[in-house]
């Protein structure tokens, strides 16, 4: 990216934009922004899409927001607070407690519109669908859970160097929403847009996972991502589909697998998606997640 956009440049953005969307005030008085791909029928059934980390809702129109649309279920993307669209810190966050309170929020929005609301986490999305279900169980009829679990493919992310390593430590001593801290990775997408987030704060990494930024960086290093957000809640029992490309970059397929299995909910499925990526599908493979969505949340 050439340079980080402002604030200013994404209240202008977001005054240009045309399609179907909603700004959602917060209650500490923020604006989170909500794209919308309207079915073509009113539903009783709405999805809610959380994106990964560094990316924001326009990410998943192609896959799979306008495909869900037309398959008659109305979508929702929501972009986190200092991300895309929404108010907010570029990769920053107040506190846990207010990426919980963002999430409830945004959840009981979706819900007032619809009868049922099912919602489709992807990567890190998939702690914030979990957190969701977790601090407002009766908005979450069903979750979609895309490309997570507890353990990493070797060498996804690059040693840091002794820089990153210090400027780690500066943003765990002193300067908590600094965004010091570079996320890369293998076959990151998204380089070329201004809307996409690549630097974080200390306090983001917390509010996001559940846990303190040392403890997160070692567990990825040793390949694990065992932390409190990635835990269900014991008495989820919603229908859940947990899906992974088969070409994940980051997350073997037998690790998802046994992600799902630790889930307590018996009203469980799993899918390999074919030609997957960590964050890219082919759209022709969306059917079974539209087949699972009509069998668990019918339409009619």
């Amino acid at each position: 990216m050439s340079h980080i956009i402002s604030q200013r440049e994404i209240v202008l953005r977001r005054n240009a934009f045309l399609e179907p969307h909603e700004l959602l005030p917060t209650s500490d008085g923020k604006r989170l922004f909500l794209r919308h791909w309207p079915s073509a029928a009113p539903s009783p059934v709405s999805v809610l899409i959380l994106h990964g980390i560094s990316a924001y809702s326009g990410a998943y129109s192609g896959f799979p927001g306008e495909p869900l649309a037309r398959a008659g279920f109305d979508t929702w993307g929501l972009d986190l607070r200092g991300h895309g669209l929404s108010d907010g810190r570029r990769g920053d966050y107040p506190s846990p407690q207010r990426f919980e309170t963002d999430l409830k929020e945004a959840a009981g929005f979706v819900r007032t519109r619809s009868r049922r609301l099912v919602v489709l986490g992807h990567s890190l999305g998939v702690l914030s669908a979990l957190v969701t279900q977790r601090v407002a169980p009766e908005k979450v009829d069903g979750l979609v859970l895309l490309s997570a679990a507890r353990h990493l493919n070797p060498g996804v992310f690059p040693p840091p160097s002794g820089a990153d390593i210090l400027k780690a430590l500066l943003g765990v001593a002193f300067l908590h929403h600094s965004r010091l801290i570079e996320y890369r990775r293998t076959g990151q997408l998204g380089r070329e847009d201004p809307l996409y987030n690549f630097r974080y704060s200390v306090k983001f990494y917390e509010a996001a996972y559940g846990t303190s930024f040392l403890v997160l960086s070692g567990m990825l290093r040793e390949g694990s991502l065992d932390v409190p957000n990635l835990r269900p809640s014991p008495s989820l029992q919603v229908p859940v589909l947990v899906g992974v490309g088969d070409q994940d970059e980051i997350f073997p397929v037998e690790a998802v697998r046994s992600f799902y299995e630790s889930l307590p909910t018996r009203r469980r499925e799993f899918m390999v998606i074919p030609g997957g990526h960590h964050a890219h599908f082919p759209p022709q493979e969306l059917k079974p997640l539209t087949d699972w969505l009509r069998r668990s949340f019918p339409t009619h």
